[in-house]
Formats: C-alpha cells, structure tokens, sequence
C-alpha cells in the first residue's frame, strides 16, 4: 500500500487480513457457534467504523465495545447488529443507550434495579447480558449473588435478557486458574446465549461449551499465547518518515536529559514520530524501527512528536524516506509483540495508544 504523499506518521489498515483473520478464527466453533467480534477502543485503535464495516460484511454477528459512546457512533455508521456494552453503563448514560437498542451488561443488583427504574420511566425496553465474576474480580455478580441478579431480571418486564457472559483473566498464560473459572462458569444458564471464548481461548483450542466466541486480538493479527498456529495476519502497520538527517560527533549527546552520548562519529535520522503520536517514551535508547530492511535503533529519549535513530550502516538515508515502526521494509517485519517487548508491555497496549487522529489509510 502506497502511503499517503502528505502524511508524516500514519497506519495502514488491511481489511483483507482483517477478513481473513476472522475466517481463521470462526474455524474453532462448532456448528452454529456465533461471533461476538471485540471492537472497543477504536477497535483497538484500528478504527471503529471502517473496523466493524468490515467485519460487518464478512458475516461477523455481533458486536462489543466500550461503552455507550463507541455503541451510538456504529448505530450511527449504519450498524445494525446486536451491540454489547463490555463495561459498566453509568445512570445518566441509560436513556440513550436504551433510544440506540444497545445491550447493557449488569453486573449488580443495584445497575439492575437502577436500569428497570429508567426503562419504566422512558418506556424504552432495556437489552441487557448478566456478568458472572470467575475470579477477575472487575466486573460482574459473584457466583453468590448471580442466581439473585438473574432471579431480579426475569422478574422485570422491561428487562430483556438476551444472554450471560464471564471474562478469562489468564486464558494465555494460566491453565489451572483457567480451569477454576471454567467450572464457575458452568453457573451460566444453558438454555440463553452465554460466551467467555476470548482469543487465547480460542486458539488454545479449550473445550467450547458456549454459544459465541469473543476474539479481540486475534482479529487484529495477533496469537496472545503466541504459538504458530492459527495462522493471523497483522492487520495494522505504523509508519512514519525522516524530516533530517545529520551528523553527530563522537562525544556529542542526543535527545532530552543528554542521557545518550556518541559512542563514536553517528549518522542520526530525526523521525516525524514521538510519544504525543503514541510510541512509549520507555522506547528510549532501547526501541527500534525500519528504513530500508534495516533495524535502527532509537538514540536518547522519544520526545513529544520526534524521534531519533541511528541510521549510521545507511549511506543513502534522506529526508522525506519511510520509516517503519510497525509492519514490513524490504525483507524485515516489525511487529506491535517487537515493540511491545522493547517497551516493557502488550501490544494491546502499543495498538491503543496510537493517537486517534492519525490518518488510518485502508485497503
């Protein structure tokens, strides 16, 4: 994909993967098995609407997402399948959830009875799922209180149970707390729609006993339990471009704070790219990125919206030239894992910061 000739840091979407990924992931359910397809904060900074478009003529079910906020833009994108609201719905937000037929997640007694008061008053027939806590202790009714809350539901006219959920703290990294919240899970009613399969779930290829599975990384391209199989496509790429290079003397020091010194004579490219764009500033002279096939390390600390790196083993680096932090130069492929890694997080982490207005360009 060519990138856009004005831009100085952007993304690129491949909705190709993004179908594809979701083809591959829709192969672990059985028969009739639906997708909940996780789409919450900016589809993991992806982009919302082109995001669920897509997914939307792919065949994906339903939707879940952050709140109502994120819910009411994809009504308005056309969107007419169910839409999960995953966290809690504060009181003033009920109402226009209720007038855009959002499915509200109760995880209490008291949200319950706070919504029946608001559907009552606004005529408005409230959707909701009932949240079930296995152990991530968030979100959701205890196993104590869950029959109460389910009990509390079926006794509201305005309430519209249309399933029951909980949420696997560790499906990618813990089998036998997994486990332990599997057998908490068999509290969830058999006879409505019920869901936990997240991504790691699902390609850890747990026995499926639900009637959806809710991936969210592995729709971006990603294996959270970071095996080979299945086979996912990194939907998004990050880049950027060199505004200078120069030359740095032995001895001279780089970036904020002068907390990195020339080890010897550098040639330096600054990047269009710093931590108000969403590269963690903890990449700082331990960070890498692509020009020309070639890994270039981060010199200093990343500042607000610039960078620097060690172009030094590239003679024709220019102004102007991509850089690549996330995605694929010449034979070398830098994925959000790498630079997760380098930062000391998650690429669920890496993917969100990215700032919401750079240009996301699709194809």
């Amino acid at each position: 994909m060519k990138a856009s000739r004005d831009a100085r840091t952007w993304c690129e979407i491949s909705l190709s993967a993004l179908r594809h990924n979701l083809r591959t992931l829709r192969r672990g359910l059985p028969r009739g098995g639906r997708v909940l397809a996780v789409v919450k904060d900016d589809a993991y900074g992806h982009g919302l609407v082109p995001v669920a478009r897509a997914l939307t003529r792919a065949g994906c079910e339903e939707f879940g997402v952050a709140c109502v906020a994120e819910g009411i833009q994809l009504r308005q994108a056309g969107i007419r399948q169910p839409i999960l609201i995953l966290g809690s719905t504060l009181p003033f937000e009920f109402s226009l959830a209720l007038r855009h037929r959002l499915t509200l997640t109760l995880s209490s007694l008291s949200e319950a009875r706070e919504l029946a008061r608001t559907a009552q008053r606004t005529r408005l027939p409230a959707l909701v799922q009932a949240k079930l806590d296995t152990g991530m202790n968030r979100l959701g009714a205890t196993p104590d209180e869950f029959s109460e809350l389910l009990f509390f539901i079926a006794q509201q006219p305005q309430l519209d149970l249309l399933g029951t959920f909980t949420h696997l703290a560790c499906a990618d990294s813990n089998p036998v707390f997994t486990r332990r919240q599997l057998l908490r899970s068999s509290l969830l009613p058999k006879n409505l729609p019920h869901h936990w399969a997240n991504t790691a779930a699902l390609v850890s290829r747990l026995t499926f006993a639900s009637t959806h599975a809710r991936p969210g990384l592995g729709l971006y391209g990603y294996n959270p339990i970071g095996r080979s199989t299945p086979r996912l496509k990194p939907v998004l790429s990050w880049k950027s471009r060199i505004l200078v290079v120069r030359s740095v003397a032995r001895g001279e020091s780089i970036s904020y704070g002068a907390t990195f010194r020339a080890p010897r004579n550098l040639k330096v490219a600054t990047v269009a790219t710093g931590y108000a764009h969403g590269l963690p500033r903890s990449l700082s002279s331990r960070g890498h990125a692509l020009v020309q096939g070639q890994l270039c390390p981060i010199l200093g600390r990343v500042t607000m919206d610039m960078t620097l790196l060690d172009v030094s083993r590239l003679p024709s680096a220019r102004r102007g030239q991509e850089v690549v932090w996330i995605g694929r130069s010449g034979s070398f492929t830098r994925t959000a894992t790498d630079l997760a890694r380098e930062a000391g997080t998650i690429p669920w982490e890496i993917f969100t910061r990215i700032h919401p207005s750079l240009p996301r360009h699709l194809s």
